[in-house]
Protein backbone atom coordinates (compact mmCIF):
# COMPACT_ATOMS: atom_id res chain seq x y z
CA UNK A 1 0.00 0.00 0.00
CA UNK A 2 1.06 3.48 -0.71
CA UNK A 3 1.13 6.42 1.66
CA UNK A 4 1.75 10.32 1.24
CA UNK A 5 4.18 10.46 3.64
CA UNK A 6 4.85 13.78 3.56
CA UNK A 7 1.17 14.94 3.93
CA UNK A 8 0.73 12.70 6.60
CA UNK A 9 3.92 14.20 8.45
CA UNK A 10 2.60 17.82 7.58
CA UNK A 11 -0.68 16.98 9.46
CA UNK A 12 1.04 15.18 12.42
CA UNK A 13 3.12 18.76 13.02
CA UNK A 14 0.16 20.56 12.81
CA UNK A 15 -2.09 17.99 15.17
CA UNK A 16 -0.19 19.32 18.05
CA UNK A 17 1.46 22.91 17.37
CA UNK A 18 2.03 23.97 20.34
CA UNK A 19 4.83 20.73 21.02
CA UNK A 20 5.81 21.10 17.25
CA UNK A 21 6.16 25.48 17.36
CA UNK A 22 8.16 24.50 21.00
CA UNK A 23 10.61 22.21 18.95
CA UNK A 24 10.54 24.13 15.95
CA UNK A 25 12.02 27.28 18.45
CA UNK A 26 14.82 25.63 19.79
CA UNK A 27 16.44 24.80 15.73
CA UNK A 28 15.51 28.15 14.82
CA UNK A 29 17.37 30.34 17.69
CA UNK A 30 20.59 28.25 17.00
CA UNK A 31 20.15 29.14 12.95
CA UNK A 32 19.44 32.48 13.26
CA UNK A 33 22.66 32.75 16.13
CA UNK A 34 24.81 30.95 13.49
CA UNK A 35 23.15 33.12 10.67
CA UNK A 36 23.65 36.33 12.14
CA UNK A 37 27.66 35.76 13.43
CA UNK A 38 28.72 34.40 10.36
CA UNK A 39 27.04 37.08 7.80
CA UNK A 40 28.11 39.41 10.22
CA UNK A 41 32.01 38.36 10.24
CA UNK A 42 31.69 37.56 6.62
CA UNK A 43 30.73 41.38 6.06
CA UNK A 44 33.59 42.68 7.91
CA UNK A 45 35.94 40.56 6.38
CA UNK A 46 34.78 41.02 3.04
CA UNK A 47 34.83 45.51 3.76
CA UNK A 48 38.36 44.93 5.05
CA UNK A 49 39.64 43.31 2.19
CA UNK A 50 38.14 45.54 0.06
CA UNK A 51 40.42 48.37 1.81
CA UNK A 52 43.16 46.63 1.00
CA UNK A 53 42.11 46.14 -2.69
CA UNK A 54 41.63 49.47 -3.18
CA UNK A 55 44.80 50.40 -2.04
CA UNK A 56 46.40 47.80 -4.52
CA UNK A 57 48.26 44.46 -3.33
CA UNK A 58 51.22 45.48 -5.27
CA UNK A 59 51.94 48.47 -2.25
CA UNK A 60 54.57 47.80 0.67
CA UNK A 61 54.58 50.11 3.42
CA UNK A 62 58.01 50.40 5.48
CA UNK A 63 57.34 50.97 9.16
CA UNK A 64 59.65 51.72 11.84
CA UNK A 65 61.43 48.88 13.48
CA UNK A 66 59.74 47.35 16.49
CA UNK A 67 56.68 49.70 15.82
CA UNK A 68 53.62 47.60 18.02
CA UNK A 69 50.71 48.99 15.79
CA UNK A 70 49.46 52.82 15.48
CA UNK A 71 45.79 52.73 17.03
CA UNK A 72 45.63 56.38 18.63
CA UNK A 73 43.62 58.79 20.84
CA UNK A 74 43.29 62.18 19.05
CA UNK A 75 42.16 64.98 20.74
CA UNK A 76 43.10 63.48 24.23
CA UNK A 77 42.18 64.50 26.89
CA UNK A 78 44.15 67.49 27.72
CA UNK A 79 47.88 66.45 29.57
CA UNK A 80 47.38 63.07 27.81
CA UNK A 81 48.56 61.81 24.44
CA UNK A 82 48.40 58.07 24.57
CA UNK A 83 48.99 55.58 21.52
CA UNK A 84 51.13 58.18 19.60
CA UNK A 85 52.91 56.68 16.48
CA UNK A 86 56.20 56.71 16.94
CA UNK A 87 58.91 57.75 14.59
CA UNK A 88 61.46 55.97 13.28
CA UNK A 89 63.92 55.11 15.57
CA UNK A 90 66.50 55.65 13.69
CA UNK A 91 68.60 59.12 13.59
CA UNK A 92 67.95 59.88 9.85
CA UNK A 93 65.01 59.91 7.48
CA UNK A 94 64.56 58.04 4.68
CA UNK A 95 65.81 59.22 1.12
CA UNK A 96 63.18 57.94 -1.70
CA UNK A 97 65.25 58.90 -4.33
CA UNK A 98 68.07 56.69 -3.28
CA UNK A 99 65.86 54.23 -2.06
CA UNK A 100 64.67 54.30 -5.93
CA UNK A 101 67.63 54.22 -7.38
CA UNK A 102 68.80 50.89 -5.60
CA UNK A 103 65.13 49.06 -5.87
CA UNK A 104 64.85 49.95 -9.67
CA UNK A 105 61.73 47.84 -9.62
CA UNK A 106 59.90 50.81 -7.32
CA UNK A 107 57.07 53.09 -9.57
CA UNK A 108 56.22 55.33 -6.47
CA UNK A 109 57.13 56.38 -3.58
CA UNK A 110 54.95 58.55 -0.68
CA UNK A 111 56.07 59.56 2.76
CA UNK A 112 53.66 60.61 5.76
CA UNK A 113 55.05 61.64 9.09
CA UNK A 114 52.82 61.70 12.53
CA UNK A 115 53.12 63.33 15.58
CA UNK A 116 51.24 64.23 18.78
CA UNK A 117 51.21 68.28 19.51
CA UNK A 118 49.07 70.63 21.97
CA UNK A 119 46.02 72.09 19.66
CA UNK A 120 44.08 75.07 20.62
CA UNK A 121 41.47 77.00 18.75
CA UNK A 122 39.30 79.54 21.27
CA UNK A 123 38.53 78.24 24.27
CA UNK A 124 39.26 74.47 23.50
CA UNK A 125 42.83 72.92 24.10
CA UNK A 126 43.85 69.59 24.40
CA UNK A 127 46.03 67.51 22.30
CA UNK A 128 45.53 66.02 18.35
CA UNK A 129 47.60 63.66 15.97
CA UNK A 130 49.11 65.53 13.34
CA UNK A 131 50.44 64.32 10.20
CA UNK A 132 52.48 65.17 7.46
CA UNK A 133 51.69 63.57 4.09
CA UNK A 134 54.22 64.11 0.96
CA UNK A 135 52.62 65.08 -2.10
CA UNK A 136 53.37 62.23 -3.68
CA UNK A 137 51.42 60.19 -1.07
CA UNK A 138 48.41 62.20 -1.48
CA UNK A 139 47.89 62.05 -5.48
CA UNK A 140 49.15 58.64 -5.46
CA UNK A 141 48.34 56.74 -2.66
CA UNK A 142 45.11 58.55 -1.45
CA UNK A 143 43.26 55.50 -0.71
CA UNK A 144 45.82 54.80 2.19
CA UNK A 145 44.57 58.24 3.58
CA UNK A 146 41.00 57.74 3.52
CA UNK A 147 40.89 58.92 0.37
CA UNK A 148 41.63 62.82 0.99
CA UNK A 149 39.32 64.34 -0.53
CA UNK A 150 38.63 68.26 0.26
CA UNK A 151 34.90 68.94 1.01
CA UNK A 152 35.71 72.70 1.84
CA UNK A 153 38.93 74.70 0.77
CA UNK A 154 41.58 73.50 -0.71
CA UNK A 155 44.92 71.37 0.11
CA UNK A 156 48.46 73.17 0.86
CA UNK A 157 50.14 74.61 -1.97
CA UNK A 158 53.99 73.89 -2.81
CA UNK A 159 56.21 75.49 -1.23
CA UNK A 160 53.35 77.23 1.40
CA UNK A 161 54.05 77.54 4.89
CA UNK A 162 51.40 77.89 7.80
CA UNK A 163 48.76 76.48 6.02
CA UNK A 164 47.01 73.42 7.37
CA UNK A 165 44.25 70.86 6.42
CA UNK A 166 41.51 69.55 9.35
CA UNK A 167 39.83 65.84 9.53
CA UNK A 168 36.15 66.26 9.55
CA UNK A 169 35.91 65.68 13.25
CA UNK A 170 38.88 67.77 14.20
CA UNK A 171 37.21 70.82 12.30
CA UNK A 172 34.15 69.79 14.28
CA UNK A 173 35.46 69.71 17.42
CA UNK A 174 37.43 72.69 17.50
CA UNK A 175 34.91 74.43 16.47
CA UNK A 176 36.87 76.07 13.18
CA UNK A 177 36.34 76.80 9.17
CA UNK A 178 38.60 77.90 6.30
CA UNK A 179 40.00 80.74 6.77
CA UNK A 180 40.09 80.44 10.63
CA UNK A 181 43.66 79.65 12.70
CA UNK A 182 44.24 77.25 15.06
CA UNK A 183 47.73 77.28 17.28
CA UNK A 184 50.13 73.43 17.14
CA UNK A 185 52.07 73.47 19.83
CA UNK A 186 53.55 76.94 19.63
CA UNK A 187 52.97 77.31 16.16
CA UNK A 188 49.70 79.78 14.79
CA UNK A 189 48.12 77.86 11.04
CA UNK A 190 45.55 78.64 9.26
CA UNK A 191 43.15 75.86 8.07
CA UNK A 192 43.00 76.61 4.13
CA UNK A 193 41.23 72.98 3.84
CA UNK A 194 38.93 70.63 5.40
CA UNK A 195 38.52 66.91 4.52
CA UNK A 196 35.47 64.67 3.69
CA UNK A 197 34.54 62.44 6.52
CA UNK A 198 36.80 58.68 5.99
CA UNK A 199 35.51 55.79 7.15
CA UNK A 200 36.81 53.65 10.35
CA UNK A 201 36.50 54.94 13.56
CA UNK A 202 35.22 54.35 17.21
CA UNK A 203 34.08 56.46 20.35
CA UNK A 204 36.69 57.56 22.81
CA UNK A 205 37.28 60.37 25.65
CA UNK A 206 37.74 63.51 23.72
CA UNK A 207 38.86 67.16 23.64
CA UNK A 208 37.94 68.89 26.87
CA UNK A 209 36.18 72.26 26.84
CA UNK A 210 35.39 74.14 29.87
CA UNK A 211 36.50 71.54 31.91
CA UNK A 212 33.85 68.66 30.02
CA UNK A 213 35.20 66.26 28.15
CA UNK A 214 33.54 65.46 24.66
CA UNK A 215 33.54 62.45 22.75
CA UNK A 216 35.38 62.05 19.62
CA UNK A 217 36.02 58.93 17.91
CA UNK A 218 39.56 57.22 16.90
CA UNK A 219 41.06 54.86 14.48
CA UNK A 220 40.60 51.21 15.95
CA UNK A 221 43.13 48.42 15.33
CA UNK A 222 42.85 46.56 12.16
CA UNK A 223 44.55 43.66 12.62
CA UNK A 224 47.59 42.15 14.76
CA UNK A 225 50.80 43.52 13.40
CA UNK A 226 52.81 46.27 12.82
CA UNK A 227 51.91 46.89 9.65
CA UNK A 228 47.70 46.55 10.26
CA UNK A 229 47.72 49.31 13.10
CA UNK A 230 50.03 51.33 11.23
CA UNK A 231 47.30 51.33 7.82
CA UNK A 232 44.17 51.56 9.82
CA UNK A 233 45.70 54.68 11.97
CA UNK A 234 46.66 56.51 8.51
CA UNK A 235 43.43 55.59 7.13
CA UNK A 236 41.26 57.54 9.48
CA UNK A 237 41.65 61.40 8.51
CA UNK A 238 38.48 62.34 10.41
CA UNK A 239 40.11 63.16 13.82
CA UNK A 240 44.08 64.43 12.87
CA UNK A 241 45.12 67.61 11.35
CA UNK A 242 47.42 67.66 8.43
CA UNK A 243 50.42 70.04 6.89
CA UNK A 244 52.93 68.98 4.41
CA UNK A 245 55.58 67.16 4.71
CA UNK A 246 58.03 69.32 3.75
CA UNK A 247 56.90 72.07 6.37
CA UNK A 248 56.03 69.72 9.23
CA UNK A 249 60.62 69.21 7.96
CA UNK A 250 60.98 72.90 8.59
CA UNK A 251 59.01 73.28 11.73
CA UNK A 252 60.17 70.66 13.80
CA UNK A 253 63.70 69.59 13.40
CA UNK A 254 63.99 68.07 16.37
CA UNK A 255 62.88 64.55 15.35
CA UNK A 256 62.80 62.70 11.77
CA UNK A 257 59.27 63.01 10.21
CA UNK A 258 59.03 60.03 8.71
CA UNK A 259 56.65 57.64 10.45
CA UNK A 260 55.70 55.41 7.21
CA UNK A 261 57.08 55.34 3.55
CA UNK A 262 54.85 53.50 1.18
CA UNK A 263 56.37 52.38 -2.35
CA UNK A 264 54.29 50.64 -5.07
CA UNK A 265 56.13 47.90 -7.20
CA UNK A 266 56.28 47.78 -11.21
CA UNK A 267 53.65 45.61 -12.78
CA UNK A 268 55.22 42.65 -13.49
CA UNK A 269 57.31 42.53 -10.69
CA UNK A 270 56.99 40.24 -7.71
CA UNK A 271 56.80 41.72 -4.57
CA UNK A 272 57.82 38.87 -2.38
CA UNK A 273 61.16 39.29 -4.66
CA UNK A 274 61.13 42.57 -4.24
CA UNK A 275 61.07 42.58 -0.27
CA UNK A 276 64.41 41.51 0.22
CA UNK A 277 66.01 44.30 -2.00
CA UNK A 278 63.98 46.57 -0.31
CA UNK A 279 65.63 45.67 3.74
CA UNK A 280 69.00 46.04 1.41
CA UNK A 281 68.09 49.45 0.18
CA UNK A 282 67.08 50.46 3.73
CA UNK A 283 70.32 49.08 5.54
CA UNK A 284 72.70 50.52 3.18
CA UNK A 285 70.50 54.07 4.19
CA UNK A 286 70.54 53.21 8.14
CA UNK A 287 67.07 53.59 8.16
CA UNK A 288 65.23 51.24 10.86
CA UNK A 289 62.59 50.24 9.08
CA UNK A 290 60.98 47.08 7.80
CA UNK A 291 58.71 46.44 5.12
CA UNK A 292 55.56 44.67 5.43
CA UNK A 293 53.11 44.24 1.78
CA UNK A 294 49.82 44.64 2.17
CA UNK A 295 48.87 40.91 1.03
CA UNK A 296 50.46 39.87 3.86
CA UNK A 297 48.70 42.57 6.34
CA UNK A 298 45.20 41.57 4.56
CA UNK A 299 46.31 37.35 4.70
CA UNK A 300 47.02 37.74 8.26
CA UNK A 301 43.41 39.73 8.84
CA UNK A 302 41.72 37.13 6.76
CA UNK A 303 43.17 34.51 8.94
CA UNK A 304 42.29 35.95 12.15
CA UNK A 305 39.18 36.40 11.19
CA UNK A 306 38.28 33.47 9.93
CA UNK A 307 39.77 32.14 13.19
CA UNK A 308 36.84 34.43 15.20
CA UNK A 309 34.17 33.21 12.62
CA UNK A 310 34.82 29.74 13.37
CA UNK A 311 34.92 30.28 17.21
CA UNK A 312 31.74 32.63 17.21
CA UNK A 313 29.68 30.32 15.06
CA UNK A 314 30.70 26.58 17.09
CA UNK A 315 29.14 29.07 20.31
CA UNK A 316 25.97 29.55 18.06
CA UNK A 317 26.11 25.82 16.94
CA UNK A 318 25.51 24.49 20.50
CA UNK A 319 22.14 26.01 20.49
CA UNK A 320 21.58 24.20 17.40
CA UNK A 321 22.55 21.07 19.55
CA UNK A 322 20.31 21.96 22.15
CA UNK A 323 17.48 22.20 20.01
CA UNK A 324 18.27 18.78 18.05
CA UNK A 325 18.22 16.90 21.81
CA UNK A 326 14.78 18.85 22.43
CA UNK A 327 13.63 17.59 18.69
CA UNK A 328 14.55 13.69 19.74
CA UNK A 329 12.77 14.06 22.92
CA UNK A 330 9.79 15.36 21.00
CA UNK A 331 9.87 12.55 18.21
CA UNK A 332 10.25 10.04 20.95
CA UNK A 333 7.27 11.03 22.76
CA UNK A 334 5.08 11.14 19.64
CA UNK A 335 5.99 7.44 19.59
CA UNK A 336 5.18 6.45 22.55
CA UNK A 337 1.89 8.73 22.21
CA UNK A 338 0.78 7.29 18.84
CA UNK A 339 1.80 3.35 19.49
CA UNK A 340 -1.62 2.31 18.93
CA UNK A 341 -1.53 4.56 15.41
CA UNK A 342 1.42 2.81 14.21
CA UNK A 343 -0.14 -0.67 14.93
CA UNK A 344 -3.21 0.28 13.15
CA UNK A 345 -0.76 2.26 10.15
CA UNK A 346 1.00 -1.58 9.93
CA UNK A 347 -2.59 -3.85 10.34
CA UNK A 348 -3.54 -1.70 6.88
CA UNK A 349 0.00 -2.91 4.86
CA UNK A 350 2.63 -0.30 6.27
CA UNK A 351 5.79 -0.97 6.16
CA UNK A 352 8.61 -0.38 8.19
CA UNK A 353 10.56 1.49 6.15
CA UNK A 354 7.50 3.51 5.29
CA UNK A 355 7.27 3.94 9.43
CA UNK A 356 10.63 5.05 9.49
CA UNK A 357 10.05 7.56 6.60
CA UNK A 358 7.37 9.08 8.13
CA UNK A 359 8.96 9.94 11.10
CA UNK A 360 11.87 11.27 9.44
CA UNK A 361 10.12 13.18 7.09
CA UNK A 362 7.91 14.94 10.51
CA UNK A 363 11.43 15.61 12.31
CA UNK A 364 12.94 16.88 9.29
CA UNK A 365 10.24 19.37 8.36
CA UNK A 366 10.48 20.69 11.70
CA UNK A 367 14.01 21.02 11.22
CA UNK A 368 13.41 22.50 7.63
CA UNK A 369 10.96 25.18 8.93
CA UNK A 370 12.90 26.04 12.02
CA UNK A 371 15.94 26.56 9.95
CA UNK A 372 14.19 28.96 7.17
CA UNK A 373 12.56 31.10 9.87
CA UNK A 374 16.10 31.17 11.16
CA UNK A 375 17.40 32.00 8.09
CA UNK A 376 15.14 35.27 7.79
CA UNK A 377 15.45 36.35 11.59
CA UNK A 378 19.27 35.93 11.47
CA UNK A 379 19.29 38.26 8.32
CA UNK A 380 17.06 40.83 9.56
CA UNK A 381 19.08 40.61 12.94
CA UNK A 382 22.15 40.48 10.86
CA UNK A 383 21.28 43.98 8.82
CA UNK A 384 19.97 45.76 12.21
CA UNK A 385 23.23 44.99 13.98
CA UNK A 386 25.39 46.07 11.28
CA UNK A 387 23.41 49.07 11.13
CA UNK A 388 24.18 49.74 14.94
CA UNK A 389 27.99 48.79 14.10
CA UNK A 390 28.36 50.88 11.44
CA UNK A 391 26.94 54.45 13.70
CA UNK A 392 29.19 53.24 17.02
CA UNK A 393 32.07 52.92 14.67
CA UNK A 394 30.87 56.20 11.74
CA UNK A 395 31.44 53.52 9.00
CA UNK A 396 28.91 53.53 6.02
CA UNK A 397 30.42 50.71 3.86
CA UNK A 398 29.47 47.90 6.55
CA UNK A 399 27.24 45.48 5.53
CA UNK A 400 26.35 41.66 6.16
CA UNK A 401 27.15 39.16 3.42
CA UNK A 402 25.43 35.89 2.70
CA UNK A 403 26.95 33.84 0.70
CA UNK A 404 24.92 30.97 -1.49
CA UNK A 405 26.37 28.10 0.58
CA UNK A 406 25.79 29.61 3.77
CA UNK A 407 21.77 30.03 2.65
CA UNK A 408 22.05 26.56 0.76
CA UNK A 409 23.87 25.01 3.55
CA UNK A 410 21.72 26.37 6.32
CA UNK A 411 18.51 25.20 5.32
CA UNK A 412 20.14 22.06 4.12
CA UNK A 413 22.00 21.19 7.45
CA UNK A 414 18.80 22.28 9.38
CA UNK A 415 16.65 19.42 7.01
CA UNK A 416 19.47 17.00 7.99
CA UNK A 417 19.58 18.15 11.58
CA UNK A 418 16.33 17.03 12.23
CA UNK A 419 16.17 13.80 10.23
CA UNK A 420 19.00 13.20 12.43
CA UNK A 421 17.70 13.74 15.68
CA UNK A 422 14.14 12.10 14.96
CA UNK A 423 16.20 8.75 13.56
CA UNK A 424 16.28 6.95 16.59
CA UNK A 425 12.70 7.62 17.71
CA UNK A 426 12.10 6.85 13.77
CA UNK A 427 13.76 3.79 14.27
CA UNK A 428 11.76 2.46 17.03
CA UNK A 429 8.58 3.06 15.60
CA UNK A 430 9.40 1.20 12.43
CA UNK A 431 10.27 -1.89 14.75
CA UNK A 432 7.12 -1.97 16.79
CA UNK A 433 5.22 -5.17 16.66
CA UNK A 434 1.80 -4.50 15.29
CA UNK A 435 0.14 -6.50 17.62
CA UNK A 436 1.73 -5.46 20.53
CA UNK A 437 1.04 -1.81 19.36
CA UNK A 438 -2.35 -2.05 18.40
CA UNK A 439 -3.00 -3.09 22.12
CA UNK A 440 -1.65 -0.70 23.57
CA UNK A 441 -3.48 2.11 25.45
Amino acid sequence: MRFNLPRLAWRNIRSRRARSWLTILGVLIGVTAVVALISIGTGVENAVLKQFADIGYDVVLLVPRGDSGAGGMPLAQLGVAQGAIAPSTSSRTLDPDLLRQDVPAISDVGLIGTRVLPVSAGDLSGFVRVSAPSRDLIDRFSTLVGGFKVAEGRLFATGSSGDVVLGARSAETLGVSVGQSVTLGDQAFTVVGILAPSTGSRGVPGLTAGGQAQTVRTAGRLGAGAGAGTFRAFSNTDDAVFVSYEQAQTLWKDQPMTSLVVVRIKAGVSVSVTIPRLNAALARQGVAMAPISTQEIADSIQKTLGMLKTVLASIAAIALIVGAVGMMNTMYTAVLERTREIGILKSIGAKDRQVLGLFLIDSGLMGLIGGILGLLIGAGLSFIGTSLLGRLMAVTTFSPAFTPGLVLGVVGFSFVLGALAGAWPAWHAARLNPVEALASE
